[in-house]
């Protein structure tokens, strides 16, 4: 079962790489990092401890209050929500 855990967090991983990308392009590799191995080892961490409910729980769980937050920010600031474009660089610093 953990197998297909960590799977579906990658896949998860993945799919929101693929979507918002142009948020996090400019991030340095240890964000990149700390983000994906912090993922995945929380999700196995949950595994051993907290069983299998609770981990399915994280895997779906954080990645839609993520997709919430992120929703609910890119409204209030005004930046469109898949390709932010020059202000969110403004916003960030990454000019």
């Amino acid at each position: 079962m953990l197998i297909l855990q960590i799977l579906a967090a990658l896949s998860i991983l993945l799919l929101g790489r693929f979507f918002f990308f142009s948020f996090v392009r400019k991030d340095p590799l240890y964000v990149f990092i700390l983000r994906y191995g912090g993922f995945i080892g929380i999700t196995v961490l949950s595994h051993y401890y907290l069983g299998n409910f609770w981990t399915w729980a994280w895997i779906i769980g954080l990645p839609l209050l993520g997709l919430l937050v992120h929703f609910i920010f890119v409204r209030i600031k005004g930046f469109h929500f898949l390709k932010p474009g020059e202000k969110y660089d403004n916003y960030r610093g990454w000019k």
